[in-house]
């Protein structure tokens, strides 16, 4: 049976009056001690106010919430988060909004906090293949916007923004191509993005457009962990022959891909080419230089924010404009 505001008013021993209060924070005061015993209830039990009811009697927070994908301890030190962070929060200070971050407990709990403190949007990053929090967070109420999953999430999602990967792979390997190189590798990421993906099926598309038929040992590295993607390489290249260009899921996958080569003492570009994807600042600095596809980071995380403060402020927003795909542009250096 659902919980209402009247079984937490009587299981607090207050008024529906004052529960209200507790929940809008206003307008009148309530005792801390009162206020404390009425969040208590409401948690014991599991009350989640309808969040289209509260909005009519409450301003706006002027906060957007942020998810990230499976490895949170990663926004830390993941260029592409930061990548997409710094326009995340570009766009949030040109629209007045602030940004909290949900990271705690399964996804039942983080939608319990969602719904507790109610943010005026909520956005994720890479989320997972195949994860329920987009459809639970749609019941919340508020927008939700939705960055490194094309259009994976679409039906769940008021906001999708990413870039377009079938253009970045396609770029990529007609580069390769027009260098000469036919046996290439590519060394995949973590599966279980939508991204990934996307990149592998129109690389096995590419391929066979050049009248090559892709098979498993063209896949190597199915992780995004740099120790991971450099023990694959090496088992990689001592079992086979050595391809002549690997193509990695980003440029961390790179430049782990570049250090086992060396140290199999390997050339880059004269004995293997390789490729990245994302252009993280790093690579220009590297030796030799990274090629890469880059993508837009900092202006996807601005568009979703833009599309999703227009959504908050009621602004007009186009059914076509929801979805967005930036192009991406390749990046040539000296390691093809």
């Amino acid at each position: 049976m659902m919980v209402t505001i009247r079984d937490v008013a009587k299981e607090s021993g207050v008024s529906v009056a004052t529960v209200s209060y507790v929940l809008n924070n206003g307008p009148r005061a309530v005792r801390p001690e009162t206020r404390e015993r009425v969040v208590s209830t409401m948690r014991r039990l599991n009350y989640h106010p309808n969040a289209v009811a509260r909005s009519l009697v409450r301003q706006r927070t002027h906060v957007m919430g942020i998810l990230v994908g499976d490895e949170q301890s990663e926004i830390v030190t993941n260029n592409y988060y930061a990548g997409i962070l710094a326009g995340v929060f570009a766009g949030a200070r040109q629209r007045g909004y602030n940004i909290t971050f949900f990271t705690a407990g399964t996804d039942k709990d983080i939608e319990h906090h969602i719904r507790a403190q109610q943010p005026d949007a909520m956005l994720m990053i890479a989320p997972r293949l195949g994860q329920d929090l987009p459809k639970r967070l749609k019941s919340v109420g508020i927008p939700l916007g939705i960055v490194g999953a094309g259009d994976f999430y679409e039906d769940d999602a008021t906001i999708c923004v990413d870039v377009d990967n079938v253009v970045g792979m396609r770029l990529g390997m007609q580069h390769l191509w027009e260098r000469g190189h036919r046996k290439i590798v590519y060394a995949i990421g973590n599966p279980n993005q939508e991204s990934t993906q996307v990149r592998r099926a129109v690389f096995e598309q590419v391929l066979r457009e050049w009248g090559i038929e892709p098979n498993d040992q063209d896949f190597i590295a199915h992780s995004f962990q740099a120790e991971v993607v450099y023990a694959a390489v090496q088992q990689y290249l001592e079992k086979t022959s050595t391809p002549t260009a690997i193509f990695a899921g980003n440029d961390g996958i790179a430049l782990a891909v570049l250090q086992a080569a060396r140290d199999k003492g390997l050339r880059v570009p004269e004995d293997v080419t390789v490729i990245g994807y994302d252009d993280w600042p790093v690579a220009s600095y590297m030796t030799p230089g990274l090629t890469t596809i880059q993508q837009p980071m900092h202006q996807i995380g601005e568009a979703v924010v833009q599309g999703l403060a227009n959504l908050i402020e009621k602004k007009n927003v186009k059914a076509e404009t929801r979805v967005k795909r930036f192009p991406p542009t390749l990046v040539v250096r000296d390691s093809t």
